[in-house]
């Protein structure tokens, strides 16, 4: 079995219809199997799916298990060389597997090619839709998005600063890749304990994932050779629910790869960047969205506060989840 395709699939049956009769249809020469984790969807995906692809290998996770659990499901069955996680949204191209293997095995030198992405096009409209990129978010990051550091340097724009309309056309190394479209080879996960970290529910955890192997002496790496199509936010629900979640795993990111210092740095630094932004553009207080910000933020707060061992942190966060 030369690779291994892991669909994750919660509630959107005809789009997975459709991605996997892509995959299908690519004239792919690969040996290949296509397993896909459903999170409980309840809905008539899997009749859909196992009538047309008979193939299919079909895991139902009994709940709503999130990325990072349901893709580590499929990793777990896996059978081939190389696995490849892909989005039930996307859209794979005549071709494309075939040669997006070959890119990987060909600038594997050393065997130190940890994960590989693509370009990512929306289906609406063409849009390139930027998952992958360079420099992982800390400090740095934060203390850039101070509006008086943006007022001050937003005329010093560098030559080397990384512009994904440009560099996704072409071929680099990267330090974070999306989920939505990933290759690795399975004997790195399994060998060096590289799963995906199950304590992220959904968002942030390919970026983690990214640094940990990078942490492990690894190289990921961007094709900007080939890009899939993908409908974006297909399986996401409320916007408001979605910019929660989005938050609450940045925070998570932050306490995994940050010392008890600098996560109480970072904390105080965002705090300084929301009100400062709440009075620089005069903002309601009392404002659905600033009232969910708010809240948001108090939780990075009083989870900080409560917790007393540093490496219990994690927990606190599991909780928010299950409880949200």
């Amino acid at each position: 079995m030369q690779i291994s395709i892991i669909i994750l699939h919660y509630k959107t049956p005809y789009l997975l219809h459709r991605c996997v009769k892509s995959i299908v249809n690519s004239n792919t020469r690969l040996n290949y199997e296509i397993i896909i984790v459903d999170n409980d969807s309840q809905d008539n995906s899997k009749q859909l799916i196992l009538k047309s692809f008979t193939d299919t290998i079909w895991i139902d996770a009994g709940y709503n298990s999130g990325f990072a659990r349901g893709n580590n499901l499929g990793i777990r069955q896996a059978k081939g060389d190389y696995i490849l996680l892909l989005n039930s949204d996307t859209i794979v191209q005549e071709n494309f597997l075939d040669e997006f293997l070959t890119f990987y095995k060909d600038n594997d030198k050393n065997d130190q090619l940890g994960l590989l992405g693509c370009r990512i096009i929306g289906v609406e409209n063409g849009n390139l839709l930027v998952g992958t990129g360079v420099g992982f978010r800390g400090l740095r990051t934060i203390i850039r998005a101070n509006p008086i550091y943006l007022f001050f340097t937003r005329r010093k724009r560098t030559k080397t600063e990384y512009i994904p309309k440009i560099m996704h056309y072409q071929n680099h190394e990267v330090d974070f890749v999306s989920g939505c479209c990933v290759m690795t080879k399975r004997s790195k996960v399994l060998e060096k304990e590289l799963f995906l970290d199950e304590d992220f529910f959904l968002y942030s955890e390919d970026v983690e994932w990214s640094y940990r192997i990078k942490k492990k002496g690894f190289v990921n790496y961007f094709c900007g050779e080939l890009e899939i199509l993908h409908e974006n936010g297909a399986s996401s629900e409320s916007n408001q629910k979605q910019k929660a979640q989005i938050q609450i795993s940045e925070y998570l990111y932050y306490l995994k790869t940050n010392s008890k210092f600098n996560y109480n740095v970072l904390g105080a630094l965002l705090n300084i960047n929301f009100r400062l932004d709440l009075f620089l553009n005069r903002k309601r207080k009392d404002s659905p969205e600033i009232r969910a910000v708010a809240e948001r933020f108090d939780i990075y707060k009083r989870y900080f506060k409560k917790i007393k061992s540093y490496r219990h942190k994690k927990r606190d966060f599991l909780k928010y989840e299950k409880q949200n």
